[in-house]
């Protein structure tokens, strides 16, 4: 029996039902992260943990803490409590407790946890993923409407990102399960294409069709100008996190997945037709 935290979530809803398709008994975690009564009655019976659980969208340092570490420190005692045989852990590109961003710290923070719970481990670190309700790709889209007649450009444009199908991440979560070669392992997995931020863009928008000025923006003013316009909202439609993508690359090689897993990630162009359908003007005011 496997146990999904976060199940709900972007990764979860596509996780889910490839779990289902690929014959795993798996069930939603349903409760708060850092409850550990809930935690202890729910990993009863459970030999696998998918631990996919996270506050990143709401951008807020004090959730992270709260919900990520704490909750992930509370998911770790009572697995082992519980005897659970295996933990997988969705984490991130460029993940370091040592990381100047809070992001990639909580990440490494968490990585490190597992990796000294002593319950075996895989973990996946991702570049970022994107998919059907997203708060990457659909936000790009959404901010350029907005932005008319321009598209803000930070840095240029010239940050080269490796973005990967949640679809494709969710076939790597369910391969790893029957994969005892990586236990105690930590992997990167990535799309197989180097795109450069100005050059993703313009994919972006040639399939809803709109035209925008390019505008670069000053990586020194990113960060001011996202604290100034959106940082005060209860449930920020750009969190910070979002934008240290610009200052983190996400390079790695490009056959990481085929490598791993034995097959070709999609390339962008050929999954992003989900961004023609009305409604993406507004997708910057929903959680």
């Amino acid at each position: 029996m496997i146990l999904v935290t976060g199940a709900t979530g972007f990764i979860g809803r596509s996780l889910m039902p490839r779990l289902e398709q690929a014959g795993f008994s798996a069930r939603a975690y349903q409760g708060r992260m850092n409850d550990p009564i809930r935690l202890r009655a729910e990993l009863d019976g459970i030999t696998t943990v998918i631990h996919l659980a996270g506050s990143e969208a709401r951008g807020r340092d004090r959730l992270l803490h709260h919900v990520d570490v704490d909750g992930s420190e509370r998911l770790v005692e009572e697995a082992r409590r519980a005897g659970v045989q295996r933990l997988i852990f969705a984490s991130r590109f460029g993940a370091d407790p040592a990381s100047m961003h809070a992001l990639l710290q909580t990440k490494g923070q968490i990585e490190r946890m597992i990796q000294r719970s002593g319950i075996p481990y895989t973990i996946l670190r991702s570049t970022s993923l994107y998919g059907r309700n997203d708060r990457f790709l659909e936000l790009i889209v959404s901010l350029a409407i907005w932005s008319w007649p321009f598209v803000w450009l930070p840095g240029g444009g010239k940050m080269a990102l490796q973005p990967l199908w949640v679809e494709d991440f969710a076939r790597c979560l369910v391969l790893s399960l029957s994969r005892p070669d990586l236990i105690n392992k930590t992997i990167t997995v990535a799309g197989a294409e180097r795109l450069r931020y100005v050059n993703l863009v313009q994919l972006l928008l040639d399939v809803p069709g709109y035209r925008r000025a390019p505008l670069p923006v000053p990586m020194l003013l990113l960060r001011p100008l996202n604290r100034l316009t959106l940082y005060w909202w209860y449930w920020p439609p750009v969190s910070r996190y979002f934008m240290d993508r610009f200052f983190v690359p996400e390079v790695t090689p490009h056959d990481t997945v085929l490598r791993q897993f034995g097959f070709q990630p999609a390339r962008v162009r050929d999954t992003i037709s989900y961004l023609r359908r009305p409604g993406l003007a507004l997708r910057i005011f929903r959680r």
